[in-house]
């Protein structure tokens, strides 16, 4: 008996040491597209990305397929990521990776070869955001300005297009296989602002990364960029949201505040990489990562305001029409504070205070506390306005695109549509901006290919879209002692479970 106690604690142990390769854990390098989206394949010649543990130590990448076994060139080793290059003459069609260190090998993880599937390389290595160029929001590229991007995964593809806030552009390019260099200038009529949208187009839709693209530093759009110092944000939403399994219809108001004290360069989070008017972005993660979508729209837009948090006091007081509301600290945490207040509808709990933000002005008071001084402002709550065609509306094709339509929306349109994966936790999230005055939107299929299809599983699905007013012009300020810099926003949200096809 000890001797057989004894041989299993080994098999745990050693089990325990093998290297393993995390859930959507071999990517391109560049996109990070999870592999089991569209554009998730490995192409011959590309350089990709396998995360996972204890991936350190004599370290051997093999691709196998075809009842054959080849090594991968590694560029680089690390105990919990490992960069490398897959062959040129790997087999095209169902392959699978494997790692070996000196503990033992990991378990065999699938992944799709392919001739070719471009993914362009992001400032902040994660597949999303400002663009790895010499040009950024301090420093944006002019129109007709000569501009360098850097890619893999081309393969020995010719048929392909890049496009810059929707504007195709001719490249020249430089390098065969693993990274690539691509050079091209910026259209006359490109689009302007601090994050134009810019990918590939090929049998493949690629990831999307961003240029700023301006004569002079870039305006971020409605939602600002808070650079260094203590700042604040505000943003007071109502959500309509309509649920595909009871097809029922809840309304909830709530507010989410933070005073934080930020280092440079800004955070970014990729719901506020606001696009120009007119044109979209899109950007890939699994649902572990922190660029997955909230539940909230509001929680998303403030969720990256990081770094020390600052004391404004206990709580904060929202008024209107002679009713308050309470916004406590969230868990207790310094300088962010958050409040539901008020719901209506299916979803609604027995004891939820009624709505708070219809039409008319809000008044947010703060007492001060050990680092921001006492405050008062007033904005407008969320104007509503109408998605015409959100109840007729049953599913999105994502190879046909989508189009939509609304009334009565002041300022922009923001839409977003997101899904993830219940069995393999890849996301998805769509990102466009619209003139709330024009009524309409049509999503490019590009936009919409590397969002997951929707599985009928029981239990919570992730399947959204949503349809937000902002307001355009400059969002109010809060000014207050200790204070750099500070914005309220308001926004009103339409939205619906709905299927992805």
């Amino acid at each position: 008996m000890r001797i057989a106690a004894a041989a299993l604690l080994t098999v745990a142990v050693v089990a325990r040491a093998q290297p393993g390769i995390r859930q959507n854990g071999v990517v391109n390098a560049a996109s990070q597209i999870p592999p089991t989206l569209d554009g998730g394949a490995i192409a011959r010649g590309a350089r990709l990305t396998i995360y996972g543990v204890r991936l350190a130590g004599h370290t051997r990448v093999t691709i196998s397929a075809g009842g054959k076994a080849s090594d991968v060139r590694l560029i680089s080793a690390a105990a919990e990521q490992i960069e490398a290059e897959m062959p040129s003459s790997a087999p095209l069609g169902a392959a699978s990776v494997t790692v070996t260190v000196d503990s033992g090998v990991s378990a065999a993880f699938p992944i799709q070869i392919v001739a070719a599937n471009p993914g362009l390389y992001s400032r902040n290595g994660r597949g999303w955001g400002p663009a790895r160029s010499e040009n950024s929001v301090a420093n944006p590229a002019r129109r007709g300005q000569r501009v360098t991007l850097y890619g893999t995964g081309f393969g020995d593809l010719k048929g392909f297009t890049l496009m810059v806030g929707g504007k195709p552009v001719r490249l020249t390019r430089a390098g065969a296989s693993g990274e690539e260099r691509f050079e091209f200038n910026v259209p006359a009529d490109a689009s302007e602002g601090c994050f134009v949208p810019v990918y590939v187009q090929a049998a493949r839709a690629s990831n999307v990364v961003t240029l700023a693209i301006g004569n002079g530093a870039c305006r971020p759009g409605p939602v600002p960029l808070l650079d260094a110092g203590t700042t604040a944000v505000s943003l007071f939403s109502r959500t309509r949201m309509k649920n595909r399994r009871d097809n029922g219809d809840s309304m909830g108001d709530e507010a989410a505040v933070t005073f934080a004290l930020k280092d440079a360069p800004p955070v970014l989070s990729p719901l506020l990489l606001l696009p120009p008017v007119g044109t979209c972005t899109a950007y890939t993660s699994s649902m572990q990562d922190d660029a997955a979508v909230p539940a909230s729209i509001s929680a998303a837009l403030i969720s990256q305001i990081e770094n020390r948090g600052l004391d404004a006091g206990p709580q904060l007081t929202a008024a209107r029409d002679g009713q308050t509301r309470a916004v406590i600290r969230e868990n207790g945490v310094l300088g962010f504070y958050r409040a539901r207040l008020g719901q209506a509808g299916p979803a609604a709990s027995r004891r939820a205070p009624a709505l708070f933000l219809d039409p008319g002005e809000v008044t947010l008071t703060g007492a001060g506390g050990k680092d921001i001084g006492p405050f008062t402002l007033s904005f407008p709550a969320p104007t509503p306005f109408e998605w015409m065609d959100r109840d007729t509306l049953t599913a999105v094709e994502r190879n046909r695109g989508l189009t939509v339509h609304w009334s009565g929306a002041p300022g922009l349109v923001i839409l977003v549509a997101t899904n993830v994966d219940q069995l393999t936790t890849a996301s998805g999230t769509c990102l466009c901006v619209a003139r709330g005055a024009a009524g309409v939107f049509s999503v490019p299929r590009a936009m919409l290919a590397n969002l997951p299809f929707s599985r009928d599983l029981p239990g919570a699905s992730f399947d959204r879209l949503y349809l937000s007013s902002l307001a355009e012009e400059s969002p109010t300020p809060i000014q207050a002692h200790g204070l750099d810099r500070g914005v309220a926003l308001s926004l009103y949200t339409i939205g619906r479970s709905i299927p992805y096809r």
